[in-house]
């Protein structure tokens, strides 16, 4: 149904470096975000299990996005209004649930739709052509921030919507996606246009420096997806 995601860990032989005492290769630092994601992972295994199976993206890609967005922490909207674990906006949620047939080609999966319209109501009544109103946006960032479940679901399904929107009909590049989750789908597509490998992204300077060290943080040498699978996290 879906494209397929193809991982590889690393995808860039450099590692995240902050600053000299920062680097994601030195060993006490590989040592505390190898259990920063153990553990963020764990507290939020079940959501990230269920939604990651119905949108079909493996939980390596789950776990480290959350890790990567927000340390696990529930923290709330910042300057640009992403809030929650998975740093997610109100309009972000709004497109995800009014055009996703037109971006991802099929139906959003029911189990998902039902899920929303529950615990957002007034979801059912969304016009994909106008904004929701700014009551509404702020109910969807308080559900963001202080319903985990929900937060990582519609995190979840922004992702697939991205792979989607890049899928060349058989498979999606999970580093444009890293970029464009982060920067915003229109503001970083043009940005990321063909078939750019993760290291001229990373070298590219008309792509946020957030967004690079995300392509860091993730894709890099000691990133999150290979401490996931160094660390055999799919077994737990």
């Amino acid at each position: 149904m879906y494209s397929k995601v193809i991982i590889k860990y690393p995808d860039i032989n450099r590692a995240y470096a902050q600053s000299a005492k920062v680097n994601y290769s030195q060993s006490n630092v590989k040592s505390a975000n190898t259990e920063l994601l153990r553990t963020v992972y764990l507290q939020n295994k079940s959501a990230i299990t269920k939604w990651g199976s119905i949108f079909d993206i493996d939980n390596s890609i789950i776990a480290s996005f959350i890790v990567t967005e927000s340390g696990g922490k529930d923290f709330p909207p910042n300057q640009f209004g992403a809030t929650g674990v998975m740093q997610m906006t109100a309009p972000a949620f709004w497109e995800i649930f009014t055009k996703w047939k037109s971006i991802v080609g099929s139906n959003l999966p029911a189990e998902a739709k039902a899920y929303f319209e529950k615990v957002l109501p007034e979801s059912k009544n969304f016009n994909p052509n106008v904004l929701p109103s700014s009551t509404i946006k702020s109910k969807i960032n308080k559900l963001l921030q202080n319903n985990r479940e929900f937060s990582i679901a519609s995190g979840i399904a922004n992702l697939r919507w991205l792979l989607e929107a890049y899928s060349n009909g058989v498979t999606s590049p999970i580093n444009k996606v890293m970029v464009s989750y982060n920067a915003g789908y229109y503001g970083t597509k043009d940005k990321v246009a063909g078939n750019p490998t993760t290291l001229s992204m990373v070298s590219n300077k008309r792509i946020p420096l957030e967004s690079r060290s995300y392509l860091l943080k993730m894709l890099g040498k000691d990133g999150f997806i290979q401490l996931y699978f160094d660390n055999k996290m799919n077994e737990l």
